[in-house]
């Protein structure tokens, strides 16, 4: 079963819609936003754990475990990372990791796959 049919055959499609809507512009807007973090580090750190912390929550009510950790472990180490005054060259690689983690999966869910592995080198950060 594809991700979308187990999304639509639990919950109410307004629901699913939405969800669809937001990882939309998470998929559009990601990697602007980690681009982003040499000019205005604060603004674009924030909007970062923002957008991690609604696909969390959402993933939590939809039941979707793995996205939901994933969700998890980003926001704490972007947590962290938003009491930095300026990104450091491993924090940019670790969230263009994490950011294609997250286009892997936009992939699978709108091609109504199953969700693909994760993939352990997100795991992999030191330096915040």
């Amino acid at each position: 079963m594809g991700i979308q049919d187990y999304l639509y055959s639990e919950f109410d499609n307004e629901i699913i819609e939405e969800f669809l809507m937001m990882l939309d512009i998470m998929e559009d807007n990601i990697d602007l936003i980690i681009e982003g973090l040499y000019e205005d580090y604060d603004n674009n750190i924030n909007e970062l754990f923002r957008m991690f912390h609604n696909l969390k929550s959402a993933t939590g009510y939809l039941k979707l475990d793995r996205i939901n950790k994933f969700c998890h472990f980003v926001e704490n180490i972007l947590e962290k990372a938003r009491k930095k005054s300026k990104p450091t060259e491993e924090l940019i690689n670790w969230l263009f990791d994490v950011s294609e983690q997250f286009h892997t999966w936009y992939k699978n869910i709108n091609k109504n796959e199953e969700l693909a592995p994760f993939n352990p080198k997100v795991l992999k950060i030191s330096k915040i």
